[in-house]
């Protein structure tokens, strides 16, 4: 693979990255009114040992939920995305103790293909696998980025 296919295949990467934290947030933080109570599109179960415990909603269509820890730190988010291009796509994120995602399941591209993004401890993504983003093929992909944040391509590429 070329030194030109490698950063595009990196670039590529990052933007989906950075393309699913931001609607990943979007679509799971809810509104002040929402988060006081004064919405029937959002709920939240919790007990005394945890006060954040489980919050399930819906926001513009789309439903989603989050699983807090007793720390108040979110360590399982499920949802459809709200975004333009991805909307109603769903996704499943695992986070650490500390709240940071660590394990993003999925679809996404022009073929809806499933995708799995293994995450360090600083949110960069280290392993990107799944079937091909765009054309007809939807061969297998496996993409690894080194602490350097150099990217290779083990077999496959995203497009």
């Amino acid at each position: 693979m070329t030194m030109k296919k490698t950063v595009a295949a990196f670039f590529v990467i990052a933007a989906f990255s950075f393309t699913g934290g931001f609607v990943g947030q979007a679509v799971f933080a809810p509104k002040v009114a929402d988060a006081q109570g004064q919405s029937d599109s959002y709920f939240a179960l919790r007990d005394t040992k945890n006060a954040k415990g489980i919050t399930t909603y819906v926001n513009d269509g789309q439903p989603g939920q989050i699983f807090y820890g007793e720390n108040g730190q979110m360590r399982l988010q499920m949802g459809t995305y709200s975004g333009a291009g991805e909307r109603g796509l769903p996704l499943l994120a695992l986070s650490d103790n500390t709240g940071h995602i660590r394990l993003l399941f999925r679809l996404a591209g022009e073929n809806e293909s499933p995708v799995m993004i293994m995450k360090d401890k600083s949110g960069r993504d280290r392993v990107v696998m799944g079937l091909q983003l765009g054309g007809a093929e939807q061969d297998p992909f496996l993409s690894v980025t080194d602490a350097s944040g150099k990217t290779q391509n083990i077999f496959g590429t995203y497009r």
